[in-house]
């Protein structure tokens, strides 16, 4: 009889959003994959201990129940503690993270999906999944192998040296996804954009020499960052991400080295710091330039003997980390003002990468813009997003003083406001004039643009606080600005945290968190 086709993976889909779901149904229906899908915590527990999937995306933040408990009760159950777990949040900072993997999850992605990246991660850890399965089970047939076959001392070599080679296939293969990943990233085919990509490539033949990346705000400094870690030898080891200016000085250096049990009140449990976390891997420290001086004398400790001791131990721990830093301040001056130690800059800058800021590079902005009329367009259901060569030229013409960042937001902002027409100047709006170029006359000043968007927020925000509840028709009201606009500052607000959605579509409406 013919063998029947093995069944598909099942990756079961969890959002309290239904039209996340659908976004990521739209990513998938191509992949090979079945689908399931749930829309709180309490039916996807029972959905996964019924039909077992091989991969669980699970949204973090869903009412009643939110994405770390659902995992701690996945990793409780024996029938679905083995299950992978990927968390998908709008939550990108470390201890968000550490929680997720504290929960048990196996990878986090963050929001807005990019289909790729999603693509990516999943197979990845399918195969790790299924790599995993099969070497159990090779496992198994080389214990009973070995009990009832001493004698046969070959056979069991052969079994073993099988073993290993499919574990360097799999670490092959997560090299391989995580380079493409990393250097595919970026856009622009401009002299100083193949210059940065050459000293990148550069970096990634090494895997111990510290970086200084140094750019102006929103110039890719994080995503150069991961390109070195990602092409590097180290790609498999975990890429973990610090903002020096977001620490609290109280609790910096236990979040950087870590602490045990009782150190302090609230040390409930022993919790490794980033360097530990980071251990085989790289750690990206970011705005390092607003590190205190008391830390930064801590952190060269550090960097020179390669040890760390937690808050509260005694004993340290090598770990081994490559560092890549980065600021838009210009260290050399706060080194000559001793708001920097000298040292640990020259400790830090075994290799600096200068990034250019977006307007010494124009050329890569028609190549930048179609990037993120594709990315975003397909967040939006929009597959072939459009936009005229006046709009291009006036976005040419324009300085960025917030860099690639500025024009992802100035295209997304377009793509609300042209409500699926082509995307015309008329549906620009800037902070700044462009350089030598009038703006169009349904364009509003740049002095109104500047602080509407921050007064329209507030005034939003006022009014939820006051009747505690606001939908889009509201919104309109409030504000006397269009439904696309009104859409628009509802939607950053809910991404910020700021508000939360209750319902769906024309029933849709916000609330402050928590009320």
């Amino acid at each position: 009889m013919p063998q029947k086709p093995p069944h598909p993976p099942l990756l079961l889909l969890v959002d309290d959003q239904p039209a996340n779901l659908d976004v990521l149904v739209d990513y998938l229906q191509d992949s090979g994959l079945s689908l399931a899908v749930s829309i709180n915590g309490n039916e996807a527990l029972q959905l996964a201990r019924r039909r077992k999937p091989s991969l669980i995306l699970l949204d973090v933040m869903m009412p009643v129940m939110d994405g770390f408990e659902v995992c701690r009760r996945l990793k409780a159950h024996h029938s679905t503690r083995n299950v992978p777990v990927i968390f998908m949040s709008a939550l990108d900072d470390t201890d968000s993270k550490v929680r997720g993997f504290e929960a048990g999850a196996v990878d986090f992605v963050t929001k807005p999906l990019h289909r790729e990246e999603v693509l990516a991660r999943i197979h990845t850890h399918l195969t790790i999944r299924q790599q995993q399965l099969e070497l159990k089970q090779k496992n198994r047939d080389l214990q009973a192998l070995n009990a009832a076959l001493k004698e046969q001392a070959g056979k069991r070599e052969q079994a073993e040296s099988a073993l290993h080679q499919m574990g360097e296939q799999l670490s092959t293969l997560t090299r391989q996804e995580a380079s493409k990943w990393g250097i595919d990233a970026f856009v622009g085919n401009s002299d100083a954009t193949r210059a940065v990509l050459s000293e990148i490539r550069n970096l990634q033949r090494v895997d111990k020499t510290p970086v200084l990346v140094l750019g102006e705000s929103g110039t890719g400094k994080e995503l150069v960052s991961r390109a070195i870690h990602f092409g590097s030898s180290r790609n498999t080891k975990p890429f973990i991400t610090v903002n020096c200016a977001a620490i609290p000085p109280d609790l910096a250096d236990a979040e950087l080295f870590g602490h045990v049990k009782g150190s302090f009140t609230g040390a409930t449990h022993d919790r490794p710091g980033v360097f530990v976390q980071a251990d085989g891997g790289t750690l990206f420290l970011d705005e390092i330039g607003d590190m205190p001086l008391a830390q930064q004398a801590k952190l060269l400790r550090v960097l020179e003997n390669g040890e760390v001791t937690p808050v509260g131990g005694t004993q340290p721990q090598k770990v081994d980390v490559r560092v890549v830093a980065a600021t838009n301040i210009a260290l050399p001056s706060k080194v000559q003002n001793r708001a920097f130690r000298q040292d640990l800059y020259y400790r830090l800058a075994g290799y600096i990468i200068q990034l250019p800021p977006l307007r010494l590079r124009r050329e890569d902005i028609p190549l930048l813009v179609q990037h993120f009329l594709t990315g975003l367009g397909q967040q939006m259901g929009r597959e072939r997003a459009e936009i005229t060569e006046e709009a291009v030229a006036v976005l040419q013409s324009y300085d960025y003083p917030g860099n690639i960042r500025e024009l992802r937001n100035l295209i997304e902002y377009a793509l609300i406001s042209s409500r699926g027409a082509a995307i015309t100047p008329e549906h620009l709006h800037f902070i700044h004039q462009p350089a030598g170029q009038p703006l169009p006359e349904a364009t509003r000043p740049a002095s109104a643009v500047a602080t509407a968007g921050p007064r329209e927020e507030q005034n939003l925000l006022a009014y939820v606080a006051d009747h505690g509840v606001i939908n889009n028709t509201t919104a309109q009201q409030v504000l006397g600005v269009s439904h696309s606009r009104a859409s628009y500052l509802l939607k950053k607000l809910l991404r910020e945290g700021q508000l939360e959605k209750h319902g769906e579509r024309r029933w849709a409406h916000y609330s402050l968190p928590g009320q």
